[in-house]
């Protein structure tokens, strides 16, 4: 009797077991999903969505800038290289906001406080920017100094005091070789007025001297017809993109009449065609009968008394080619 009442209370005890095992089974994998696969599968989502934003703006920051540098007329070589340098500054800045913005997520999904990690890395940030501010500095007139074109690889500048062909260009510094052939390192930030040379186009400029007994209408009429169709000459004309311009009176000087012509060339062209018309134009000029000025002096010697010395008379005739007057003798009375 005692074990027909004993043995159903033990079927119904296993059977509230095995029912009530399900329940905790379900318990456990969603405390399970809740802690270990949901924060994995936010992490994913950030992973992604970091990824698409990164690929977005490389190719919003490519485009952007091609457009902006495609308005001038720069070369496809020349183009290409400022479109990759900018577009790789541009987009290490982006992507380090996103990866930093990202990372943050993260660990606050997987229970990290990030609220210290915030407040030291603006403490670390704000170090580093005034340690740095000359090298940031750098950065930002480089990246200035390729966006506006200011000047490239291959220009000759001048920039404080240094003149030279640019070698080298980078965010942080710019490299000139001067003409004796030394190399000078100038950072960007440093960099305040530039005089470009070689932009776009350049123009060779002749000053001619001519002496003041020379007729100057003659010499500039001799100067505009040497260089009537300069432009198609077969030696210069390819260098040429422009007529003349004969100035005429450039300057006046105690020796000289200074004659000014300019020529309109292609960038680093000035200089050949400089020296070109310059053997032209002494060649053209001196068989035109023109003289080369050159300094004169007069020397007045007087006597101890005041008056001009007898032999004074000969010498001012021989420099002023006139006539000397018969020398007076003293009268015996």
């Amino acid at each position: 009797m005692n074990s027909l009442v004993f043995m159903p209370a033990v079927i119904i005890s296993r059977t509230d077991h095995a029912i009530a095992h399900p329940h905790t089974i379900l318990a456990a994998l969603e405390r399970i999903g809740r802690t270990t696969i949901s924060p994995i599968l936010s992490i994913l989502v950030i992973v992604v969505i970091a990824m698409l934003v990164l690929r977005a703006i490389r190719t919003i920051i490519r485009r952007s800038i091609q457009r902006l540098v495609e308005r001038g007329d720069s070369p496809s070589r020349e183009l290409t290289l400022k479109v990759n340098t900018l577009s790789s500054v541009v987009e290490s800045g982006g992507r380090l906001v996103v990866v930093v913005v990202a990372s943050m997520m993260i660990l606050s999904k997987i229970g990290i406080n990030i609220a210290p990690l915030l407040a030291s890395a603006g403490v670390v940030g704000i170090a580093i920017g005034l340690g740095a501010q000359s090298l940031i500095k750098d950065f930002i007139g480089g990246f200035l100094v390729l966006f506006e074109d200011q000047y490239g690889v291959g220009d000759v500048i001048t920039v404080n005091g240094f003149s030279g062909v640019v070698e080298h260009v980078s965010l942080r510094r710019t490299g000139i070789r001067g003409t004796n052939g030394s190399f000078t390192i100038i950072p960007n930030g440093d960099v305040r007025a530039v005089q470009n040379l070689t932009k776009d186009w350049s123009r060779a400029v002749v000053d001619v001297d001519i002496s003041h007994d020379d007729d100057v209408d003659h010499a500039i009429d001799v100067l505009t017809e040497m260089m009537k169709g300069i432009e198609d000459d077969p030696e210069l004309g390819s260098a040429i993109i422009a007529p003349a311009d004969i100035l005429g009176i450039q300057s006046m000087g105690p020796y000289q009449v200074t004659l000014r012509v300019m020529v309109k060339t292609r960038p680093m062209e000035q200089w050949r065609v400089q020296r070109e018309l310059l053997r032209r134009i002494k060649q053209v000029l001196y068989s035109s009968g023109a003289t080369i000025p050159y300094p004169r002096s007069v020397t007045v010697v007087h006597a101890t008394d005041g008056q001009a010395a007898p032999h004074a008379a000969p010498l001012f005739a021989a420099i002023l080619d006139e006539p000397a007057a018969p020398e007076q003798k003293p009268s015996p009375h």
